[in-house]
């Protein structure tokens, strides 16, 4: 693993890892440069398991659910796909949204989070309808997110009362506008809550990142994930 200073980040170049083994859980501590995140919730084709699975392997810390992939789908709100494991057409979704029912997940992302593993919600992913026109709709977006996935409250809440531990942005398309706006109102509820949340990014490889490179030098992230395709699998 290669590490380096990045803005007042520590940017790690992330190690390819292609299998997982389940053994003792191992919690998550920001302050140590060997945290293994990984991306869960668009693997179906090669046999994704329940998140419960993940949660009990030793060598994961972090776990970003992929993808809230449209900033602003049916009702002005976010859309939700995680693929075979919730999704609008095998759940429903929350009338008028593009957010699926899927409050059966809560559980398992409290028995995860318990066991000390960070749950984080990725925003874009490779196909995502992402970007912001202006910072109202940046400071909008961040609003939703902290409302239907963090400590906020909402009737569209896709995983029920389950809480998040923040956000992992992985904006492979559209502008690089607006995101240290998004960033900034989102820690006008994070910073002050009595929750620990995360703000981390996985810019690509190719330096500096055309989406959220201004925004990685703006605004302070907790953890940086450098995307060095193809592995989906990372470790801070």
């Amino acid at each position: 693993m290669l590490s380096s200073t990045f803005g007042r980040f520590h940017v790690f170049v992330q190690i390819v890892v292609i299998a997982i083994g389940v053994g003792q859980v191992q919690a998550y501590d920001n302050t140590l440069t060997n945290n293994l995140a990984v991306y869960w919730g668009q693997n179906q084709g090669l046999g994704q398991q329940a998140l419960s699975t993940y949660c009990a392997d030793a060598n994961i810390n972090a776990i970003h659910i992929a993808f809230a992939n449209k900033f602003f789908a049916t009702g002005g709100l976010p859309a939700l796909d995680v693929s075979n494991i919730c999704s609008i057409s095998g759940n429903g979704a929350y009338p008028g949204t593009e957010l699926p029912q899927c409050a059966f997940l809560g559980d398992q992302i409290n028995t995860c989070q318990t066991s000390g593993k960070i749950i984080t919600i990725s925003l874009g992913g490779g196909n995502g309808a992402v970007g912001f026109d202006s910072v109202d709709q940046a400071q909008t977006f961040a609003d939703n997110i902290w409302n239907n996935f963090l400590g906020g409250t909402s009737s569209t809440r896709p995983f029920g009362t389950a809480v998040l531990d923040g956000i992992n942005l992985d904006i492979e398309g559209g502008t690089a506008d607006h995101y240290a706006d998004f960033v900034t109102k989102l820690r006008t509820y994070t910073d002050p809550a009595p929750k620990k949340y995360y703000m981390t990014a996985s810019p690509q490889c190719a330096f500096p990142d055309q989406h959220i490179g201004d925004a990685l030098n703006a605004v302070a992230f907790d953890a940086i994930y450098v995307q060095c395709e193809p592995s989906r699998l990372y470790r801070q």
